[in-house]
């Protein structure tokens, strides 16, 4: 899921769907589409989730590659 930050115009925060920070809104999103939306200026994983622990290694797998 993607949802905007809390009181941070426009940057978003990319969980895990189960994440209690998820509830209320937002977009979800597919491994593939999550990965695209954290590398947008102004993006972020939540950390009380699995979203940083699974998403941002996965991300940094793929630098310098392509």
């Amino acid at each position: 899921m993607v949802r905007p930050a809390p009181g941070r115009r426009g940057r978003t925060v990319v969980h895990d769907a189960t994440c209690r920070h998820a509830v209320g809104g937002g977009t979800e999103l597919g491994a593939q589409e999550a990965l695209d939306a954290l590398m947008r200026e102004g993006a972020r994983a939540c950390t009380d989730c699995d979203a940083a622990a699974v998403l941002v290694p996965a991300l940094e797998l793929g630098q310098g590659h392509g």
